[in-house]
């Protein structure tokens, strides 16, 4: 699951993702914790431009939650993101280097799940997100900036669209800057992921080192290591998060709200075609995907749901940038 709003952030913050157990009600609150950003996998965006980005997960094995036993059922993934950032102004005191900035992001992502010898339906046939979010960012001082949003998206599973698809998410977030590595944040932000409009807790660490070999843990949206082959190639080795929420129709027990959790590790190749053009390539394994699903109700908000899961598996991606 995939938000998407880019900015020019390298001072102050960049892309998280997801916390266990409330990662289903995180598809706002990525944004508050800096992402305004486009989930692309390894052709992310983090600053103006479009990108765009397919990834495969080949046949894996439905694994129930009573037993975690191994069925016979599987599911084969296919997944197409396509992200645009825009900054619509910034302003700069040359005075006291206080920076005012407004931006904008367009996202829209569609999975599609082939599913074969299931006795239950469970994971439906296609997901589709879409958002648009707009996000103001500001220095206050040379310590701390602020940064507020408000996104709109839909997200369902196409069987039949209503306002229940419609998510909003607005907030914002005070940014410390420790050093010039580490940047920490903390804020509040009001959703309708579970129907009633409520206020959550926003965090953000962002830490970043190295010289040869870089550092970049962004949580909770990713942990890699990397380096420069050459001027035009970079290689990085990335842990990575992602998920979402979604409403969903045809469910035997009723429930609407299902949370999809990803987690996987692999090599991103990123080749440097110009200055603007980047080309992406990546491979690994899918460490855990899993759902659940539940009401949109407050009540249901952390009551324990059985976790439907695929096996570990490869994965394939590969995406192209360009930047403004």
């Amino acid at each position: 699951m995939v938000h998407l709003l880019s900015s020019i952030q390298t001072r102050l913050i960049k892309k998280p993702v997801f916390n266990k157990p409330a990662y289903w009600l995180l598809p706002g609150l990525l944004l508050l914790a800096g992402s305004a950003k486009a989930q692309l996998g390894a052709s992310s965006l983090n600053g103006p431009g479009i990108a765009i980005n397919a990834d495969y997960q080949p046949s894996s094995h439905y694994i129930r939650p009573e037993d975690s036993l191994k069925m016979p059922a599987t599911t084969v993934q296919r997944r197409f993101t396509l992200g645009a950032g825009f900054t619509l102004s910034q302003k700069i005191d040359t005075a006291t280097g206080k920076m005012r900035m407004w931006n904008l992001g367009v996202m829209g992502s569609y999975t599609s799940f082939s599913n074969k010898d299931y006795e239950q339906h469970i994971f439906p046939k296609e997901l589709f997100g879409g958002e648009i979010a707009l996000q103001h960012m500001r220095t206050l001082n040379p310590k701390w900036s602020l940064m507020g949003m408000v996104s709109v998206g839909l997200y369902t599973d196409m069987e039949k669209i209503t306002y229940e698809d419609v998510f909003i998410t607005g907030g914002v977030i005070f940014i410390r800057k420790i050093n010039s590595k580490l940047n920490l944040g903390v804020g509040a932000a009001l959703t309708n992921s579970f129907g009633t409009p409520m206020v959550l807790p926003a965090l953000l660490v962002q830490w970043r080192t190295g010289n040869k070999f870089r550092v970049d843990i962004n949580f909770p949206e990713k942990l890699s290591v990397s380096s420069s082959l050459s001027k035009y190639d970079d290689l990085a080795l990335a842990f990575r998060f992602n998920g979402g929420a979604y409403d969903v129709e045809n469910r035997a027990d009723g429930k609407r709200l299902m949370g999809y959790q990803e987690m996987s590790l692999g090599l991103e190749n990123t080749l440097h075609l110009s200055k603007k053009i980047d080309f992406n390539l990546a491979g690994g394994t899918v460490l855990l995907r899993s759902v659940t699903f539940r009401d949109k109700k407050l009540s249901d908000m952390f009551s324990t749901r059985p976790e439907h899961r695929l096996a570990t598996n490869l994965y394939i991606s590969a995406g192209i940038r360009c930047r403004f």
